[in-house]
């Protein structure tokens, strides 16, 4: 529970008063040799967002501990253009603590222009300059190391950091997590609990020394999720030595809790600790005890430990594999007994065996009566709550049945090394009895009540995966398949299909969309738009996200009806790329990466006419088809057999051209097609197709057609992976060698994705405005149709491994849905 608390609160404090992100482990030298936490900050502004929507930190920020943080951060308010970088805080002395900002985006400068009562002062030191800047009250300093500027609020922590420049002093299990993690997450946080306990005294001004976090482990490392009620923290954590806490389950393995069917539902703290390997627990103890030898014991065959707290009485369950050796020993100190529905409830003589054995997961406990029911053994202090026990699980009235502990079900995973739960009243307590009473206050004063708060940490050979959460509970936790996250309603009704698009900054996805007013649609994750740009004409075809700069950072590249453009992050045109086309009509944009090193061709169509781009926004001189023998349908599209390249043009005459690289045929198909409304496919190798009149089309890299005659209407839909094909015709869906009759309707084409190691198929009835999903064996997903009325888009936006699908509802709304 201590590290649940203090961890949990670190990250709350340090989040929820600004900044986040770099991608080379090189600026760790620039990080202060005793940072206590370092945080990565990948877009400062992004951060500033969910700190806003978060209902537990936005609280927290209002507190006079986090006003003296985020004072302290004042001057990154200075900072102008895309904020990255990595945020270290260290304590000084017992007075102060300070701020180190390593900017790892070299478009973020300080900008002072504005502030009229300022100073700024020239230093030198060891043959680096560096500034001291005075605002009012606030002074910081800042200068450029080795080619990166770094902020701080401390003149000596800048000289430490430019005398130990070549001393790579930084700890070895930063360098470690910093290269394991390396910012999958929006946020994320380092947590050096040697170091940060001295952060937190200081900090929250007890008189007596908080728990201490060192004692825990070493180094903990932490992706941030800040949803809008709730945050959950998911990372590693190392224990080198073996007196660190973790140690206690290095080599056990983790299984699912038993003890939460024993206890009462009015629990108001919760732990299981799963020892499985009790002889190997022992000795891990003995080393982290540092006691000598292992003792025998009379606990071998446990395999769980409960710890519980009900009505301020303590609760201790020790779930076992056999009961006979315990059974024995309680036999001999029974002093007496009485049997109460059905258990026996033994009264016992004073006892430290438990202390003795599991210290220091049991502490300071004086059990006098015990029972055991189903090869679990129970004790506590009095009669009345062993009964409570026992009444409890007879009626069914426990914790496993409980909203509070249904609602870590979709946040946890089912086998764990220790797992915590406690309700807002039990948070307090444990505060007040780890001398967090200043957080316990401000639990008092904010309305928290109906939030549950956990952890879950998982034994893995030198690592720990660590979890902690505060979730705001939800009465009746969905149970269904699928979930609606959100709508978003547009200004005008939608023109185009809502797709997702990558944010590189938090590497999770987000929405764009258009209206029928051609104003373009950048929506966060959370159904918040991002920004809105109205464009001179519809985007044509999909929207492609492109990393031109080959640096991370990615554009949108697409087709209007007369340009073609690149807009950034924060939909500003990137340039050259504004490349306007007189006639219009141009088709979807094609973009081809041949070797995947980001060396685009963007391929634009108009008519018959052909023009090809490279990176520059240049003409590609060297790709000779510029001119079609007919007018070219839709996109162009690039497949590659076998390391060659094919370049597939479809024709209004009934051509199928497939090219080389620079535009020669590379296979000459020897008929004309009358092509269906469906894109070509790469299936089983072959390049397949779907004619007007149904029939299948299947052609090698040598010329030769395959034809088969599917007997599809004109309006068929048709998609294809390598090895799945999935047709709708009429209200019969395809899917292999299965088939789905649907309700009559108007189908879309149905379209497939291969998400987390599962393929799912997609088709929308836009008439009935439903829309259907089944797995590759043509198996409904449960809960659907849902409500939609376009092509639906499918991805993992939150990277927690359930897919959202996003889809037109109404006519100017977009639905995203949660499959669980």
């Amino acid at each position: 529970m201590r590290s649940y608390l203090s961890l949990l609160l670190v990250v709350l404090l340090f989040t929820g008063c600004n900044p986040e992100r770099t991608d080379e482990a090189s600026f760790l030298s620039l990080v202060p040799e005793n940072s206590a936490l370092l945080l990565k900050i990948d877009a400062l502004e992004a951060l500033e967002n969910d700190i806003a929507e978060n209902s537990i930190v936005s609280k927290m920020r209002k507190e006079v501990f986090a006003k003296a943080i985020a004072e302290k951060m004042r001057p990154l308010n200075y900072l102008e253009g895309e904020t990255s970088g990595l945020l270290a805080f260290s304590i000084s002395d017992t007075t102060n603590f300070d701020f180190t900002f390593i900017i790892t985006d070299s478009t973020a400068t300080v900008n002072l222009d504005s502030i009229i009562n300022k100073t700024v002062e020239s230093i030198s030191y060891q043959n680096y300059s560096f500034k001291k800047y005075q605002i009012e009250e606030t002074t910081f300093f800042s200068s450029n190391i080795r080619g990166a500027d770094v902020l701080s609020s401390s003149q000596q922590i800048l000289e430490n950091i430019i005398e130990n420049l070549d001393a790579n002093n930084f700890p070895s299990p930063l360098e470690k997590l910093y290269k394991i993690t390396n910012a999958h997450g929006q946020h994320h946080l380092w947590v050096n609990l040697n170091e940060v306990d001295a952060l937190l005294n200081h900090l929250f001004n007890e008189t007596d020394d908080i728990q201490k976090l060192s004692e825990y482990a070493d180094w903990v490392s932490l992706d941030i999720n800040l949803d809008n009620d709730g945050v959950f923290l998911n990372g590693i954590g190392i224990a080198n030595d073996s007196t660190d806490y973790l140690s206690l389950f290095s080599g056990t393995k983790p299984r699912a809790s038993i003890t939460p069917a024993l206890v009462p539902k009015d629990v108001s703290i919760f732990k299981s600790y799963n020892v499985t390997d009790y002889p190997l627990f022992a000795l891990n103890r003995e080393k982290y005890l540092n006691s000598g030898t292992v003792k025998d014991s009379l606990l071998n065959t446990i395999e769980e430990i409960g710890l519980a707290e009900v009505d301020n009485e303590q609760i201790v369950l020790l779930q076992t594999f056999g009961t006979a050796t315990i059974d024995d020993y309680l036999t001999t100190i029974t002093s007496s007994s009485i049997e109460y529905q059905g258990s026996e409830i033994l009264k016992i003589q004073p006892t430290s065996f438990l202390t003795d054995y599991l210290d220091p997961i049991i502490t300071d406990f004086n059990p006098s009566y015990a029972s055991i029911i189903e090869n679990t053994f129970v004790f506590s202090a009095t009669e009345e709550t062993i009964k409570k026990v026992i009444s409890s699980h007879k009626s069914g009235e426990v914790l496993y049945n409980t909203t509070l502990l249904k609602n870590t079900q979709d946040i946890t995973t089912s086998a764990s090394s220790i797992f915590t739960v406690t309700s807002s009243l039990g948070l307090q307590e444990s505060l007040s009895e780890y001398n967090l009473n200043e957080i316990g206050d401000f639990l008092k004063r904010t309305n928290l009540k109906d939030y549950v708060f956990g952890s879950q940490i998982v034994a893995d050979n030198a690592f720990f995966h660590v979890s902690y959460f505060a979730k705001k509970i939800s009465e009746r936790p969905s149970n269904r398949g699928v979930v609606s996250l959100f709508d978003f309603q547009t200004d005008a009704a939608i023109a185009t299909t809502p797709q997702f698009v990558k944010n590189h900054r938090t590497n999770k996805q987000e929405i764009i969309v258009q209206d029928e007013n051609n104003v373009l649609y950048l929506i966060s994750n959370k159904g918040k738009i991002i920004w809105k740009k109205e464009l001179a004409s519809a985007v044509q075809g999909k929207i492609h996200q492109i990393d031109i700069y080959k640096n991370g950072k990615l554009q949108l590249a697409f087709t209007t009806n007369n340009e073609f453009l690149v807009l950034d992050r924060n939909g500003k045109e990137v340039q050259p790329f504004d490349i306007k086309h007189e006639g219009g009509n141009l088709n979807p944009l094609a973009v081809f990466d041949y070797d995947g090193k980001k060396d685009y061709r963007f391929v634009v169509t108009q008519g018959t006419r052909v023009f090809m781009y490279n990176n520059k926004g240049k003409i590609v001189s060297g790709f000779k088809y510029k001119k079609a023998e007919s007018d070219i349908i839709g996109a162009p599209q690039h497949f590659r057999i076998n390391r060659k390249d094919y370049l597939c043009f479809k024709l209004a005459n009934g051509q199928l051209k497939l090219l080389n690289r620079v535009g020669n045929v590379r296979v000459r198909v020897p008929e004309k097609i009358d092509f269906s409304e469906n894109d070509i496919k790469l299936y089983k190798n072959k390049f397949s197709l779907t004619t007007a009149k149904g029939v299948l089309y299947q052609i090698d890299t040598g010329g030769k057609i395959e034809k088969t005659n599917l007997n599809l209407n004109a309006d068929h839909g048709m998609d294809a992976t390598s090895k799945t094909l999935s047709i709708i015709n009429d209200n019969i869906l395809h899917i292999r060698e299965k088939k789905v009759a649907l309700d009559l309707g108007v189908y879309a084409p149905p379209v497939i994705f291969y998400l987390n190691d599962k393929i799912y198929v997609s088709v929308t009835d836009i008439q009935n405005q439903k829309s259907y999903l089944f797995d590759s064996q043509a198996k409904a997903i449960a809960d659907f149709p849902v409500q939609g009325s376009s092509m639906a888009d499918m991805a993992d936006i939150d990277n927690d491994r359930k897919p959202e699908m996003v889809i037109k509802n109404q006519d100017n709304s977009i639905t995203v849905y949660k499959l669980h």
